[in-house]
Protein backbone atom coordinates (compact mmCIF):
# COMPACT_ATOMS: atom_id res chain seq x y z
CA UNK A 1 0.00 0.00 0.00
CA UNK A 2 2.03 2.94 -1.05
CA UNK A 3 1.01 4.25 2.29
CA UNK A 4 -1.95 2.72 4.00
CA UNK A 5 -5.47 3.48 4.92
CA UNK A 6 -4.92 6.45 7.18
CA UNK A 7 -7.23 7.12 10.07
CA UNK A 8 -6.36 10.50 11.47
CA UNK A 9 -9.73 11.00 13.08
CA UNK A 10 -11.45 9.79 16.21
CA UNK A 11 -14.41 7.50 15.64
CA UNK A 12 -17.53 9.52 15.16
CA UNK A 13 -20.78 9.56 17.03
CA UNK A 14 -23.40 7.03 15.97
CA UNK A 15 -25.23 9.77 14.09
CA UNK A 16 -22.14 11.09 12.35
CA UNK A 17 -19.99 9.89 9.47
CA UNK A 18 -17.23 7.31 9.93
CA UNK A 19 -14.64 6.25 7.42
CA UNK A 20 -14.96 2.61 6.37
CA UNK A 21 -12.00 0.33 5.80
CA UNK A 22 -8.58 -0.30 7.26
CA UNK A 23 -5.20 -1.34 6.12
CA UNK A 24 -4.43 -4.38 4.00
CA UNK A 25 -1.08 -5.74 3.04
CA UNK A 26 0.21 -9.02 1.65
CA UNK A 27 3.69 -10.37 1.09
CA UNK A 28 3.42 -9.90 -2.66
CA UNK A 29 1.28 -6.79 -3.05
CA UNK A 30 2.01 -3.08 -2.57
CA UNK A 31 0.18 -1.26 0.15
CA UNK A 32 -3.21 0.20 -0.65
CA UNK A 33 -4.48 3.57 0.46
CA UNK A 34 -8.09 4.68 0.54
CA UNK A 35 -8.60 8.18 -0.81
CA UNK A 36 -10.15 9.69 2.29
CA UNK A 37 -9.53 13.26 3.34
CA UNK A 38 -9.28 13.19 7.15
CA UNK A 39 -9.81 16.94 7.33
CA UNK A 40 -13.21 16.70 5.66
CA UNK A 41 -15.08 15.71 8.79
CA UNK A 42 -14.99 17.01 12.33
CA UNK A 43 -14.03 15.01 15.38
CA UNK A 44 -17.23 14.21 17.26
CA UNK A 45 -17.03 12.38 20.56
CA UNK A 46 -19.87 10.29 21.94
CA UNK A 47 -22.30 12.63 23.66
CA UNK A 48 -23.57 9.98 26.05
CA UNK A 49 -20.57 9.09 28.17
CA UNK A 50 -22.47 6.36 30.00
CA UNK A 51 -23.46 4.73 26.71
CA UNK A 52 -19.84 4.86 25.53
CA UNK A 53 -18.52 3.32 28.74
CA UNK A 54 -21.08 0.51 28.58
CA UNK A 55 -20.13 -0.25 24.99
CA UNK A 56 -16.43 -0.24 25.80
CA UNK A 57 -16.97 -2.67 28.66
CA UNK A 58 -19.15 -4.86 26.49
CA UNK A 59 -16.67 -5.13 23.61
CA UNK A 60 -13.59 -5.42 25.80
CA UNK A 61 -14.98 -8.18 28.01
CA UNK A 62 -12.93 -11.36 27.74
CA UNK A 63 -14.51 -14.60 26.61
CA UNK A 64 -13.07 -18.09 26.26
CA UNK A 65 -13.18 -19.69 22.83
CA UNK A 66 -13.51 -23.39 22.02
CA UNK A 67 -9.72 -23.81 22.16
CA UNK A 68 -9.40 -22.32 25.62
CA UNK A 69 -7.96 -19.00 24.43
CA UNK A 70 -9.27 -15.81 25.96
CA UNK A 71 -10.33 -13.20 23.43
CA UNK A 72 -12.50 -10.13 23.76
CA UNK A 73 -16.11 -10.03 22.68
CA UNK A 74 -15.49 -8.13 19.44
CA UNK A 75 -12.88 -10.67 18.31
CA UNK A 76 -15.02 -13.66 19.24
CA UNK A 77 -18.18 -12.32 17.60
CA UNK A 78 -16.32 -11.20 14.49
CA UNK A 79 -14.62 -14.57 14.03
CA UNK A 80 -17.95 -16.37 14.45
CA UNK A 81 -19.55 -14.13 11.81
CA UNK A 82 -16.66 -14.59 9.39
CA UNK A 83 -16.86 -18.36 9.75
CA UNK A 84 -20.60 -18.30 9.15
CA UNK A 85 -19.95 -16.50 5.88
CA UNK A 86 -17.20 -18.93 4.90
CA UNK A 87 -19.43 -21.93 5.59
CA UNK A 88 -22.34 -20.53 3.58
CA UNK A 89 -21.27 -17.66 1.31
CA UNK A 90 -24.36 -18.00 -0.88
CA UNK A 91 -26.62 -17.33 2.09
CA UNK A 92 -24.59 -14.28 3.14
CA UNK A 93 -25.01 -12.87 -0.36
CA UNK A 94 -28.67 -12.35 0.59
CA UNK A 95 -27.59 -10.36 3.67
CA UNK A 96 -25.48 -8.09 1.49
CA UNK A 97 -28.39 -7.49 -0.89
CA UNK A 98 -30.75 -6.86 2.03
CA UNK A 99 -28.45 -4.09 3.27
CA UNK A 100 -28.50 -2.14 0.01
CA UNK A 101 -31.65 -0.46 1.34
CA UNK A 102 -29.46 1.36 3.91
CA UNK A 103 -27.38 3.11 1.25
CA UNK A 104 -28.24 6.76 0.90
CA UNK A 105 -26.81 10.05 -0.34
CA UNK A 106 -26.28 13.13 1.80
CA UNK A 107 -24.58 16.31 0.62
CA UNK A 108 -23.31 14.51 -2.45
CA UNK A 109 -21.71 11.70 -0.42
CA UNK A 110 -22.69 8.04 -0.63
CA UNK A 111 -23.30 6.58 2.82
CA UNK A 112 -24.23 3.33 4.47
CA UNK A 113 -26.71 4.49 7.10
CA UNK A 114 -27.80 1.90 9.67
CA UNK A 115 -27.55 3.55 13.10
CA UNK A 116 -24.01 4.54 12.19
CA UNK A 117 -23.13 6.34 8.96
CA UNK A 118 -20.23 4.95 6.96
CA UNK A 119 -18.70 6.72 3.99
CA UNK A 120 -18.80 4.57 0.84
CA UNK A 121 -17.12 4.86 -2.53
CA UNK A 122 -19.50 3.45 -5.17
CA UNK A 123 -22.33 2.26 -2.94
CA UNK A 124 -24.98 -0.12 -4.34
CA UNK A 125 -22.89 -1.42 -7.30
CA UNK A 126 -20.16 -2.55 -4.88
CA UNK A 127 -22.72 -4.34 -2.71
CA UNK A 128 -24.21 -6.02 -5.78
CA UNK A 129 -20.80 -7.13 -7.06
CA UNK A 130 -19.85 -8.58 -3.68
CA UNK A 131 -23.17 -10.45 -3.49
CA UNK A 132 -22.68 -11.83 -7.01
CA UNK A 133 -19.21 -13.07 -6.08
CA UNK A 134 -20.47 -14.81 -2.95
CA UNK A 135 -23.34 -16.41 -4.83
CA UNK A 136 -20.75 -18.21 -6.96
CA UNK A 137 -18.56 -19.36 -4.07
CA UNK A 138 -18.40 -22.82 -2.58
CA UNK A 139 -18.36 -23.36 1.19
CA UNK A 140 -14.89 -23.29 2.73
CA UNK A 141 -13.27 -24.29 5.98
CA UNK A 142 -13.49 -22.23 9.12
CA UNK A 143 -10.66 -20.00 10.24
CA UNK A 144 -9.01 -20.81 13.56
CA UNK A 145 -7.70 -18.13 15.88
CA UNK A 146 -3.91 -18.24 16.10
CA UNK A 147 -2.67 -16.07 18.99
CA UNK A 148 0.89 -16.09 17.64
CA UNK A 149 -0.06 -13.93 14.63
CA UNK A 150 -2.12 -11.35 16.53
CA UNK A 151 -0.61 -7.90 16.06
CA UNK A 152 0.01 -5.98 19.32
CA UNK A 153 -2.41 -3.06 19.54
CA UNK A 154 -1.33 0.57 19.93
CA UNK A 155 -0.86 1.90 23.44
CA UNK A 156 -1.51 5.55 22.64
CA UNK A 157 -3.98 7.28 20.33
CA UNK A 158 -1.29 8.82 18.11
CA UNK A 159 0.09 5.34 17.41
CA UNK A 160 -3.13 4.35 15.60
CA UNK A 161 -2.00 6.37 12.56
CA UNK A 162 1.64 5.28 12.82
CA UNK A 163 1.75 2.83 9.95
CA UNK A 164 5.51 2.36 10.16
CA UNK A 165 5.05 1.11 13.71
CA UNK A 166 2.31 -1.26 12.52
CA UNK A 167 4.48 -2.58 9.69
CA UNK A 168 7.39 -3.11 12.06
CA UNK A 169 5.17 -5.10 14.42
CA UNK A 170 4.04 -7.31 11.56
CA UNK A 171 7.62 -7.84 10.39
CA UNK A 172 8.62 -8.88 13.90
CA UNK A 173 5.89 -11.53 13.93
CA UNK A 174 6.94 -12.69 10.46
CA UNK A 175 10.36 -13.59 11.82
CA UNK A 176 8.73 -16.64 13.42
CA UNK A 177 5.22 -16.96 11.94
CA UNK A 178 3.66 -16.54 8.53
CA UNK A 179 1.33 -13.62 7.89
CA UNK A 180 -0.04 -13.46 4.35
CA UNK A 181 -2.38 -10.49 4.75
CA UNK A 182 -3.17 -7.95 7.43
CA UNK A 183 -5.45 -4.97 7.69
CA UNK A 184 -6.85 -2.45 10.12
CA UNK A 185 -10.53 -1.78 10.91
CA UNK A 186 -12.16 1.01 12.89
CA UNK A 187 -15.82 0.00 12.86
CA UNK A 188 -16.68 -1.27 16.32
CA UNK A 189 -19.94 -3.11 15.60
CA UNK A 190 -18.99 -6.71 14.62
CA UNK A 191 -21.90 -7.23 12.19
CA UNK A 192 -21.31 -3.94 10.37
CA UNK A 193 -17.56 -4.45 10.40
CA UNK A 194 -17.83 -7.87 8.76
CA UNK A 195 -20.40 -6.66 6.24
CA UNK A 196 -18.37 -3.65 5.15
CA UNK A 197 -15.07 -5.53 5.13
CA UNK A 198 -16.60 -8.14 2.84
CA UNK A 199 -18.23 -5.57 0.57
CA UNK A 200 -14.94 -3.63 0.75
CA UNK A 201 -16.14 -0.58 -1.15
CA UNK A 202 -12.76 1.15 -1.03
CA UNK A 203 -11.32 3.49 -3.62
CA UNK A 204 -8.09 1.64 -4.40
CA UNK A 205 -8.06 -2.13 -4.95
CA UNK A 206 -11.63 -2.75 -3.78
CA UNK A 207 -12.37 -6.30 -2.74
CA UNK A 208 -8.90 -7.09 -1.37
CA UNK A 209 -10.16 -7.52 2.16
CA UNK A 210 -13.03 -9.69 0.92
CA UNK A 211 -10.53 -11.92 -0.87
CA UNK A 212 -8.57 -12.30 2.36
CA UNK A 213 -11.60 -13.11 4.51
CA UNK A 214 -12.95 -15.57 1.93
CA UNK A 215 -9.70 -17.14 0.77
CA UNK A 216 -10.17 -20.93 1.04
CA UNK A 217 -6.40 -21.37 1.38
CA UNK A 218 -6.28 -19.36 4.59
CA UNK A 219 -6.67 -21.43 7.74
CA UNK A 220 -5.47 -19.12 10.54
CA UNK A 221 -6.64 -15.71 11.67
CA UNK A 222 -5.55 -13.24 14.31
CA UNK A 223 -7.92 -10.55 15.61
CA UNK A 224 -7.55 -8.11 18.45
CA UNK A 225 -9.26 -4.84 19.24
CA UNK A 226 -9.66 -2.19 21.88
CA UNK A 227 -10.67 1.37 22.58
CA UNK A 228 -7.99 3.95 23.14
CA UNK A 229 -10.10 6.59 24.81
CA UNK A 230 -13.10 6.74 22.48
CA UNK A 231 -11.09 5.58 19.47
CA UNK A 232 -11.75 1.99 18.44
CA UNK A 233 -9.20 0.01 16.43
CA UNK A 234 -8.88 -3.63 15.47
CA UNK A 235 -6.20 -5.56 13.58
CA UNK A 236 -6.80 -8.62 11.40
CA UNK A 237 -4.13 -11.06 10.19
CA UNK A 238 -4.51 -14.10 7.92
CA UNK A 239 -2.24 -17.06 7.30
CA UNK A 240 -2.26 -20.32 5.36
Amino acid sequence: MGGCNCFDKKPIEENEIKNEAGEIKSNSEPEIQNQFNPDEYENVLLTEKKEAEEEITNLDSNLEDENGHYINKFSKMTLELINQVRKDPKNYAKTILDNIQYITTENGKTLFKKKVKVLLNRGAPAFQEAANELQNMNPMGELVMKPEIIIPLPQEENQITDNILLRNKVNQIRENHNINVYFKNMIKNPEKAVLLLIVDDSVNSPGKKRKAILNPEFRKIGIDSKFIGHVFVSYFTFSK
